[in-house]
């Protein structure tokens, strides 16, 4: 007698924990960085964002870094990471 062979889609999740990044004193003198992911209308929120955060604190500037897929990589974020003091990215579909 023959046996059928079930296979299941199913991944295994490995959800670990992160330690939250230590807050900012200040936004005084920070460059805030824009990690936009491509979606529509992202980049006009952070911008607006940026805006408003611009109006209570006297940041140095911002840099817009435009990716245009979800990953990014953890060499190109450490490369970012060193020209911003803080960083406003969204998901949104």
């Amino acid at each position: 007698m023959s046996g059928i062979t079930v296979l299941s889609p199913l991944g295994v999740n490995r959800v670990g924990s992160q330690p939250l990044a230590p807050r900012l004193r200040s936004l005084d003198g920070v460059t805030l960085g824009v990690l936009n992911n491509s979606k529509p209308n992202s980049l006009e929120l952070q911008r607006r964002v940026i805006e408003l955060l611009a109006k209570q604190h006297p940041v140095a500037g911002s840099l817009t870094k435009q990716k245009p897929s979800a990953a990014i990589g953890a060499e190109g974020l450490d490369a970012y990471a060193k020209e911003v003091g803080a960083v406003i990215t969204a998901i949104s579909d």
